[in-house]
């Protein structure tokens, strides 16, 4: 009896360990917030090569992210790598209202920009150094 609950419940946990996280609202993996040019096999820490346009992704769980240069690395690399991006908020045009207080989006032609308060949303990107328009 005992080996009988013991072999149940490791099937069990199993099944747990390697179930698909939950994704999206469909099967699809898509999102209604994701832009166009999304790549979903991102993975936090791995090479990009999308640095200027069309830079988000999903991680496995659904993680937006987004593909950033990290500048003075040493060795040298030179692609950029896969960080945690604020929430997508879709396709926006530049200087239109926002009211998120940490959110990002991207303009019709693919460049990243993020919600600057009264500013709207503005293109560009935020490092450890601030915000750097696009």
């Amino acid at each position: 009896m005992i080996r009988e609950l013991t072999v149940a419940a490791s099937i069990a946990a199993a099944a747990l360990a390697f179930a698909a996280p939950a994704v999206a609202d469909d099967e699809s993996g898509r999102y209604p917030t994701d832009v166009p040019g999304m790549n979903y096999h991102a993975a936090l820490g791995a090479p990009c090569e999308n640095t200027q346009l069309f830079t988000f992704g999903r991680g496995r769980g659904g993680q937006a992210m987004k593909c950033s240069w990290i500048p003075n690395q040493w060795p040298p690399v030179y692609t950029g790598f896969w960080t945690i991006s604020y929430p997508l908020h879709g396709v926006q045009e530049v200087g239109a209202p926002c009211s998120v207080a940490k959110g990002a989006a991207q303009t019709p032609d693919g460049r990243p920009m993020l919600c600057l308060g009264a500013r709207g949303w503005q293109p560009g990107v935020l490092t450890g150094d601030g915000f750097f328009p696009a």
